[in-house]
């Protein structure tokens, strides 16, 4: 028998749990944080950009996704400026940035893209972000 977790009523997609989450925020117990735990997501919080991206660059097991709340810590072209030293390190992992400077989601279907939220977000606005970034990802099986 198999048991998942659900959040108002609705249990998250197989291939989302057990994710494991790299947040940037300056919010621990904000919306973000919340949510993404609510999914079953395993979340590391980091309250400054430069430890954040260290702590994904260092992880010898890598992270699955990293979440931005952009707006704290320069808007969107911070958030840029960080994909860039992800993607010059190789970093291979799915990438979610929220920000007020978003007018509406983006949902892009390349794997190498960001989804972007605005904030706020809906909590079903935030879901589909999440779905939608780790769609290819293959579900986790526990023996």
């Amino acid at each position: 028998m198999q048991t998942f977790p659900g959040i108002d009523g609705q249990a998250p997609a197989p291939h989302v749990l057990g994710v494991r989450v790299m947040l940037l925020t300056d919010r621990p117990e904000g919306d973000c944080a919340q949510r993404l735990a609510g999914y079953g997501s395993l979340v590391e919080i980091k309250g400054e950009l430069a430890a954040a991206l260290a702590a994904v660059l260092d992880d010898p097991l890598g992270f699955d996704l990293f979440v931005m709340d952009c707006d704290a810590y320069g808007g969107i072209a911070a958030a840029e400026r960080a994909i860039a030293t992800l993607v010059a390190a190789e970093a291979r992992m799915r990438v979610i940035l929220v920000s007020g400077e978003f007018d509406e989601p983006a949902y892009p279907l390349g794997r190498r893209t960001a989804v972007c939220l605005p904030d706020p977000v809906s909590e079903p606005g935030f879901r589909r972000g999440f779905e939608h970034v780790l769609r290819d990802r293959a579900p986790v099986t526990l023996m």
